[in-house]
């Protein structure tokens, strides 16, 4: 055993389990993830103490976490930064992708900002470091479970600091800064269009207009439909009122 695998189990063994059983008062079904055996073992000792956490499965490799996923159909995913020749980061965005209602929760030696960044991107709900405590692992699983956040709490201080830097150097856009296509999609949302009938109207598929409008809302900086309408309503620019320039638009999209 390793000198990290022993500090991980010692310091998650000599902790008292003292997390509540989530609010939806079901067990929670969670997959283990990690190249160690050993590792897998030793979470799976500690977690098998908890009431309401069952151990659906574990897994060494990416081919052993994809078939786990199927058989066991886990609510979290607990898994390593690297698993065997795989990248953890590329699994948890597969998983999530495939998965959308599994919440995945890094547990890992690795505090590398960066590695923590693109599991957050890659849509992790958690991270925490193999030197927490078993009391922060259930909790941390416990987060994820009820749809929450939970993130090593020696780590905070990185995550600010990038966050922060990503305000400061995203470039603020307007509606005017948005190019035609775009603002006959906005028009029509402001207009309480649901995408499916733009799309009929625009003469493309439905797809075209979910993928254009998530773009939209990374450039004007807003979350959803509301604030996007918002913006545009803000503008002054007029709703729309007919079914304007669909041709051109079924014309110009073709890469999108």
């Amino acid at each position: 055993m390793s000198i990290s695998h022993e500090r991980m189990q010692r310091s998650i063994e000599r902790q008292p389990i003292m997390v509540r059983t989530p609010v939806r008062g079901e067990p929670v079904r969670v997959l283990l993830i990690d190249e160690s055996v050993i590792a897998l073992h030793g979470l799976k000792a500690v977690l098998l103490r908890c009431e309401w956490i069952v151990v659906a499965g574990t897994a060494c490799t990416e081919a052993e976490a994809f078939a786990a996923m199927e058989i066991c159909r886990p609510d979290v995913v607990v898994l390593d930064v690297r698993v065997g020749c795989a990248s953890g980061i590329s699994l948890c965005r597969a998983i999530r992708e495939s998965h959308p209602n599994v919440g995945v929760v890094f547990f890992t030696d690795t505090d590398d900002p960066n590695i923590l960044y693109s599991a957050i991107i890659a849509g992790a709900r958690g991270y925490l470091l193999k030197a927490a405590s078993g009391d922060a692992l259930m909790k941390g699983i416990e987060a994820v479970a009820i749809g929450r956040a939970m993130i090593d709490q020696h780590l905070t201080q990185k995550i600010l600091c990038w966050v922060r830097e990503q305000v400061r150097t995203l470039p603020h856009r307007t509606v005017e800064d948005c190019p035609d296509e775009d603002l006959r999609i906005l028009s029509r949302v402001a207009a309480g269009e649901t995408n499916k009938a733009i799309a009929l109207e625009l003469q493309v598929d439905q797809s075209v207009i979910a993928r254009r409008l998530q773009r939209i809302y990374k450039r004007l900086r807003v979350s959803g439909r509301a604030e996007a309408a918002s913006c545009f309503m803000k503008s002054g620019r007029e709703l729309f009122s007919g079914p304007h320039h669909a041709g051109r638009y079924a014309t110009s999209s073709t890469g999108y």
